[in-house]
């Protein structure tokens, strides 16, 4: 079964622009999530999926030099950035992080990875329903699935996000949700959209910020389902 951590980074946030570089603790942001995501999927197998507009230049400059593998696509169609990127890196399974995620916790990731024999099922999902904080949501793709909609059946906003037409189409593919036993936490953002986000996260202590990470699967740890 082979897995690649596509992580979707752009640098022209209207909210937050430059911000995969911005400075987060000493290191660039996506640095941070990257980092995350190695905890969960071998670092051979995971790449920043970005565009081919000059805007994103820096920072696919910056990850190719600290050894990050880089695919490059259209800004706006992030799906056929993804359709396109697992034609370029083979693979069975696309495991979705995004770069604004730098508390992305590896243990959800790792239960998203290891439900993916479940019911041969095309998309394993944190975000129906959400349970989580956003900034640790993730999404394991079947590359098959996502090769086989037609695009003709696509909306413009469906282009914008990769597995919205799966959710409109729930009744036309084999899903399994995993939750954190607490659907209070979807009001809560450990993302970084703005920079007050940054300056926010960024003034809190290594424990606080690790207790921040684990609080989505403290119930796991209890015991719970």
């Amino acid at each position: 079964m082979a897995i690649r951590a596509f992580i979707s980074a752009r640098m022209s946030s209207s909210r937050f622009p430059g911000k995969m570089l911005a400075p987060f603790r000493g290191e660039p942001l996506i640095v941070h999530v990257v980092r995350a995501v190695e905890r969960a999927v071998e670092a051979e197998n995971i790449l920043v999926a970005t565009s081919t507009r000059p805007s994103d230049d820096p920072l696919a400059t910056y990850l190719t030099s600290i050894g990050i593998a880089v695919f490059r696509g259209p800004l706006e169609d992030v799906f056929e950035r993804f359709r396109a990127g697992a034609r370029a890196f083979p693979c069975t399974w696309i495991l979705r992080v995004t770069g604004d995620s730098p508390l992305s916790n590896p243990k959800i990731l790792q239960r998203v990875i290891g439900s993916a024999g479940l019911d041969n099922c095309d998309l394993v999902t944190t975000t129906f329903p959400r349970t989580f904080p956003v900034g640790q949501n993730a999404e394991l793709i079947r590359v098959e699935a996502l090769m086989n909609i037609d695009d003709r059946e696509l909306t413009p906003e469906d282009r914008e996000h990769v597995t919205r037409f799966f959710y409109k189409h729930p009744e036309r593919f084999r899903m399994v949700s995993i939750e954190s036993g607490d659907p209070h936490l979807a009001e809560m953002s450990l993302a970084i959209d703005t920079v007050d986000d940054l300056l926010r996260l960024g003034a809190l202590s290594d424990a606080e910020l690790e207790g921040l990470a684990n609080l989505a699967t403290s119930h796991w740890e209890r015991g719970g389902a």
